[in-house]
C-alpha cells in the first residue's frame, strides 16, 4: 500500500512540475514581436486590435474539436488565423509553441498572451473583446 501512495504522490508532483513549466514557458513569450507570423499571415500585420492565431496539428485529438469552434468564430468575421504547426515546425519553435492547441493573442503587433488547451467560441470571443483584457 505504501508503494501505491508513493507512486500517486510522484505522479502528482510530476504533473504539477509539468504544469508549472508550461505556465512559465507560455509567459516567456509575452511581449515578443508578432513579426515572425507576418510572412505567413500578411493580413495580421494590418490588424491594430486584438487577433488570435490558432496553433494546431491535424493529428491532435483536442485540436479537432477546437477547430470546429475556430471555424465558427472565423465565419463571424473575427480576426482568427489558423496555423498548422506541422507545416512550419521552425516557426512553431521560434514562437515557443510547446503544446497544442495553443491560442496566441496578438495585440498591437506583439504577443499579449499564449493560452493552452481547448477553448469555446464564447471564450475566444471574450478574449477578442476589449473589456476582457
Amino acid at each position: 500500500m505504501d508503494l501505491l501512495i508513493y507512486a500517486v504522490l510522484g505522479l502528482a508532483a510530476t504533473w504539477l512540475l509539468y504544469l508549472t513549466y508550461m505556465h512559465v514557458a507560455t509567459r516567456a513569450a509575452e511581449g515578443r514581436s508578432a513579426e515572425p507570423l507576418y510572412e505567413r499571415f500578411p493580413a495580421l500585420a494590418s490588424i491594430t486590435d486584438t487577433a488570435l492565431v490558432y496553433c494546431f496539428s491535424p493529428q491532435c485529438g483536442p485540436c479537432r474539436s477546437m477547430s470546429k469552434e475556430v471555424e465558427i468564430l472565423a465565419a463571424s468575421g473575427a480576426p482568427v488565423f489558423k496555423f498548422d504547426i506541422t507545416e512550419d515546425p521552425a516557426l512553431g519553435r521560434e514562437l515557443g509553441i510547446r503544446a497544442m492547441p495553443t491560442l496566441i493573442v496578438i495585440e498591437g503587433g506583439t504577443v499579449a498572451r499564449m493560452l493552452l488547451g481547448v477553448k469555446t467560441v464564447a471564450q475566444m470571443q471574450r478574449i477578442l473583446t476589449p473589456k476582457a483584457r
